[in-house]
């Protein structure tokens, strides 16, 4: 056997499952479909006394050898699967490359490694490791669900529920939820139960029913906070202050996204600028790239959140430098203030001031700090 994308596997893969399995890729949704799929092929139920579930960081290898050399009670063969497989020693990792080529006809060993910051002697005994696999059994490549893909993912899901789900709905749902898969699906589940019987799902059936993430609630206020809508900037500023927590911890933690959000801005206001590609990240130039903020670092995020590109474009295209610059300006005033090194009435009260500033007054900043990028 070899490597395949996840995408590639055919009925005729599943036949005959393979002796051992190594998923790469950081796609919790994509292996857990793969597990089903492959109990399946096994004929077996979850939770069946011929399967295991180890961890590395507290199971030897030897454990993983005694379990998949254990002959199967109820099924024809036996499932173990070694979560964590990346984080054994070099050592443990050498070993596990030779128990690869042992495992018996009667078992399955699936690999799932977690993401590590990896030594130059685990990356080489890993190699070895995934070398194996390859010879041994199938490397399968998850490709995460992100962007475009979450969204077929998200209308395809509600097509077999019998629902129609617009793409455009489908990104909106999924940027509420920072584009993070399995959270995009189990809201969407939510949803589904909600609309029922109707068949069509609305952008106000999913406002009503998903839980937006703090980061997808402080989006929509920098939305409006660049709209200079301050009616709806305050709407949206007090709705996140109705969380329960202390009003000086929400206001401390909705600066601070609020700042990393104008962070992000004046990075992709900088790409514009400088013309380059903010949907090819991988192609902006290095010397342009050294201009960049670090935290958080915008390379990262538009690859990694692709669902933000058009958004951040969208407000670094509304914004000029000198109304960042007064931002900043007016975001560092509202830190202090909040940390009491400047008179102040209350948590909310800086906040709401903020917004005005933000949104109404365009008070400029000093004068040295009106330099683009």
């Amino acid at each position: 056997m070899a490597v395949k994308k996840y995408s590639e596997l055919k009925a005729s893969d599943w036949r005959t499952p393979a002796t051992v399995y190594l998923l790469e890729g950081e796609e919790p949704v994509l292996q857990r479909e793969f597990i089903a799929l492959l109990r399946r092929a096994l004929q077996m139920e979850a939770g069946s006394i011929d399967e295991a579930v180890l961890d590395a960081r507290e199971t030897p290898t030897a454990t993983v050898g005694a379990t998949v050399q254990t002959i199967p009670m109820e099924s024809e063969r036996r499932l173990a699967i070694l979560t964590h497989a990346n984080r054994y020693s070099p050592n443990e990792l050498q070993a596990l490359a030779r128990l690869v080529e042992q495992v018996p006809p009667f078992a399955c060993l699936v690999l799932l490694p977690a993401p590590a910051d990896e030594s130059e002697g685990a990356k080489a005994a890993w190699n070895a490791l995934t070398k194996a696999v390859e010879k041994h059994g199938l490397v399968v490549k998850l490709t995460a669900l992100t962007g475009a893909s979450l969204t077929r993912r998200l209308v395809a899901e509600a097509q077999a529920a019998g629902k129609q789900l617009r793409p455009e709905d489908a990104e909106y749902l999924h940027t509420l939820v920072d584009g993070v898969a399995e959270r995009a699906l189990a809201e969407l589940e939510k949803v589904l139960l909600f609309v029922e019987p109707r068949t069509e799902i609305s952008r106000h059936d999913v406002d009503m029913v998903v839980s937006a993430s703090q980061q997808a609630q402080v989006f929509k206020l920098v939305d409006a906070i660049v709209a200079r809508d301050a009616p709806a900037a305050m709407r949206q500023l007090r709705l996140m202050f109705q969380s329960g927590a202390r009003a000086e911890e929400t206001a401390l933690k909705t600066l601070a996204l609020i700042a990393r959000q104008y962070r992000l801005i004046w990075g992709v206001r900088v790409l514009i600028q400088h013309g380059q590609p903010i949907k090819q990240p991988s192609r902006v130039s290095p010397e342009v790239a050294q201009r960049l903020p670090k935290d958080p670092d915008v390379l990262q995020v538009l690859t990694r959140q692709a669902f933000m590109q058009d958004k951040l474009q969208r407000q670094a295209e509304r914004l000029s430098w000198a109304q960042l610059c007064a931002a900043f300006h007016a975001l560092d005033e509202a830190d202090r203030a909040l940390k009491g090194l400047r008179p102040s009435v209350n948590a909310a009260e800086i906040m709401e001031r903020l917004i005005v500033r933000l949104t109404v007054d365009g008070e400029p900043a000093p004068a040295h700090l009106r330099q683009g990028g």
